[in-house]
């Protein structure tokens, strides 16, 4: 895991400096702190930061040249499955003198040039130049688990692991992309943002998950999507039950391959649970590290998984490390993650990941395991219920959907008429998704529903066009692709990098193993979801493996942060403070008075505008963040 930045400058064009790349170079300095390098190459430079994760020696540096000099890489992620490729990659000639992933990736992009992505599994951004074509090969990991953006120049092509780096370069315009902020303050949650090209730098764009780019001294480029996620039913297998928990397995065994210390973010939940068990089988096995596994969780009083995570400690013999943060050692630390993340977050449960992650690194853990992923490709989420029915309902299996609808019935805010209702809802979108008119219409209405009109100033409201969604599919994989290649994963990928780097860690995420991910979206819809269970195929494969007290839970929290009590308690004052007197009421976008009446009613206990308010404070400070030049807040106490 680490950082890099690159330009080429189109033919008569200024070519770039090395001092100029180490400038933007060091804004991502926490990204790798363990070596840098800059590398000028006529019209191509390169600059890396480098956090040493695999082949801790001088020999992993970069950027990286190939054996005959022709090829400058610089490659931010892990390639997995590196040991298999290099064995394969020597088989047909290949020398290497470093053991790490980096030299493994080169020499597959010299054997088999753009198609090396279609050979790897891993977390990846990397570019490569190419001195004998005069390209520059740029490609990133298929969920998009690694950052990279691009902003073109009327010089050349920018390109690097953070917007920070792009701020720093003076070629970028200074303007900030309103419509984004203003879809924002619209759907009042980050994670509802459709995922686009779009970043909130207004010229600034990051290329798509799954896709690499060529670009020519020229100017040309060509672009391509090299992978997607299956749209059909994979063929029926004898035990999925035995094929799922091979190949978490597998994912589970590339991604323990470390040269340094291996940790897991552990809650009370199945994700993260069945991750540590697995990481405790694992241990000892040939090719993994013995040395003491390290777990990091966050324990709050309203939101008590105590007993979940003992009881996985008892089983795992795993070494945990306990946070219980105050309200204010949280929000503390807000203008310092909203300047490693450059962009709005979600809510302030991710304030509770940063601080992890810094408790992570402080206990001299370079790696962690996390759950992220699972929800969305296996069926996590309550909301998924309505799109298995609606699965069941367009098979025509009339049985399956009585009886999920008498199990749910019981349970369903609004009860089994309302659910009815919502399926019927969706089959209609799902049945009308061919008929253009009817998707404009419906996205016009989405938009038109949003939460934030209230809060918006109505011109600044104007920039939001309304988004017709994906393929409109709104049976159970449909619904799981969108939500692992719209919203909400691509934000919570986002997240995790950022947090992991700030305090210069790296996050792995078994469940995105992309055979894995592959095989349970394809999975038939029961497996996914049945009899009132999410995650029905990792609730099996899991049986006997972790913690029944984990395994037969229904109820789902993660990192729950009592936001709303934060903020009519402790927060009160901070809140009023920045809402109502901060920079984000000057700017125009929101409607002033409107803006007290929230902070009014959520104070008073009339109610939740928990979200707004977040937003408001956040959007605050990257406000008063960006008119003064991005600069680095320091610690509280500092």
């Amino acid at each position: 895991m680490c950082g890099f930045v690159g330009f080429m400058a189109y033919a008569g064009k200024e070519r770039p400096s090395a001092e100029w790349l180490a400038r933007m170079n060091d804004t991502i300095r926490h990204r790798g702190p363990d070596d840098d390098g800059v590398v000028v190459d006529g019209s191509v430079g390169f600059a890396f930061r480098r956090l040493a994760i695999l082949d801790l020696t001088t020999a992993g540096h970069q950027p990286m040249r190939s054996p005959d000099k022709n090829l400058l890489m610089v490659f931010n992620g892990e390639i997995y499955n590196y040991v298999e490729l290099r064995d394969e990659l020597a088989a047909l000639g290949h020398r290497f003198s470093s053991s790490g992933d980096a030299a493994v990736l080169l020499a597959a992009y010299q054997q088999w040039g753009n198609a090396c992505v279609d050979h790897l599994a891993g977390m990846f951004a990397f570019a490569i130049y190419n001195a004998l074509s005069g390209t520059v090969f740029l490609a990133r990991d298929r969920f998009g688990e690694k950052p990279l953006f691009l902003h073109r120049s009327s010089r050349g092509l920018l390109f690097a692991s953070e917007l920070k780096a792009v701020r720093a370069s003076g070629l970028w315009s200074g303007r900030l992309n309103e419509a984004r902020f203003a879809e924002l303050l619209l759907r009042q949650r980050v994670d509802a943002l459709p995922e686009t090209e779009q970043t909130f730098l207004a010229d600034v764009v990051q290329l798509p998950a799954a896709h690499w780019l060529e670009l020519s001294l020229d100017g040309r480029e060509v672009q391509q999507c090299y992978w997607t996620l299956p749209t059909s039913t994979a063929q029926p297998s004898r035990n999925p039950v035995e094929d799922f928990s091979r190949l978490f397995r597998d994912s589970m065994r590339i991604r323990m391959r470390a040269d340094v210390p291996v940790g897991v973010m552990l809650s009370g939940g199945m994700d993260s649970t069945s991750i540590a068990c697995e990481m405790s089988r694992l241990v000892g096995d040939p090719g993994q590290r013995s040395a003491p596994l390290h777990a990091f969780c966050y324990e709050a009083q309203e939101f008590d998984e105590k007993e979940q995570i003992s009881d996985t400690v008892r089983e795992t013999g795993i070494v945990v490390h306990r946070h219980r943060p105050t309200a204010e050692e949280v929000w503390s630390d807000l203008p310092a993650a909203l300047w490693h993340h450059d962009e709005p977050l979600h809510s302030p449960a991710v304030l509770l990941g940063y601080q992890l992650y810094r408790l992570a690194s402080q206990q001299g853990v370079r790696v962690i395991l996390g759950g992220q992923g699972a929800d969305e490709t296996i069926g996590g989420y309550s909301n998924l219920f309505v799109h298995m029915l609606v699965s069941h309902l367009l098979e025509g299996r009339l049985d399956r959907v009585r009886e999920e609808m008498r199990t749910l019935g019981t349970t369903w805010p609004g009860g089994e008429r309302d659910l009815a209702r919502q399926v019927m809802n969706l089959v209609r979108a799902h049945v009308l998704r061919g008929v253009s008119s009817y998707r404009r219409l419906s996205a016009r209405r989405q938009l038109a529903s949003a939460p934030g009109w209230s809060l918006i100033d109505s011109s600044f409201g104007t920039l939001v066009s309304p988004t017709m969604a994906g393929s409109g599919r709104q049976d159970l994989r449909g619904e799981l692709q969108r939500e692992a290649t719209s919203a909400p994963l691509p934000c919570y990928l986002r997240v995790e990098d950022r947090n992991a780097m700030a305090h210069s860690v790296e996050s792995r995420l078994p469940f995105l193993d992309h055979e894995l991910a592959a095989y349970c979206v394809s999975l038939p819809a029961e497996w996914q979801m049945r009899d009132g269970w999410n995650k029905y195929v990792l609730r099996e494969a899991m049986r006997g493996k972790i913690p029944e007290s984990v395994r037969a839970r229904r109820s789902k929290l993660g990192f729950a942060v009592p936001v709303k009590s934060w903020l009519r308690g402790p927060l009160s004052e901070i809140v009023k403070s920045v809402v109502l007197d901060g920079p984000l009421r000057r700017s125009g976008w929101v409607d002033a008075r409107a803006l007290e009446r929230l902070v009014s009613s959520h104070l008073s206990g009339a109610s939740d505008h928990s979200d707004a308010l977040f937003n408001t404070v956040q959007l605050s400070h990257m406000l008063s963040m960006h008119a003064s030049g991005w600069v680095r807040p320091g610690r509280p106490g500092e």
